[in-house]
């Protein structure tokens, strides 16, 4: 069974296009424009990192640890 969910989401002037992809490892997304790119990866235990770069240069970088269990 699937741990992650990758949706993405790209919009014109007269639609809205969705897509999404379920990973049991990870989920990876990116989106650019012609000089600026961010990445995204969340890991099935709920850690993950961020990163943001434009014309070659880090502008942001970000990583989170996983997530706590649940108390039952």
């Amino acid at each position: 069974m699937a741990a992650t969910i990758a949706t993405a989401t790209g919009e014109d002037r007269s639609r809205t296009k969705t897509t999404h992809r379920l990973g049991s490892v990870c989920a990876t997304g990116e989106a650019a424009t012609w000089r600026t790119f961010a990445w995204v990866t969340v890991w099935a235990d709920g850690s993950g990192h961020v990163n943001v770069r434009r014309d070659g240069r880090t502008l942001h970088t970000f990583a989170f640890g996983p997530e706590t269990p649940r108390p039952d």
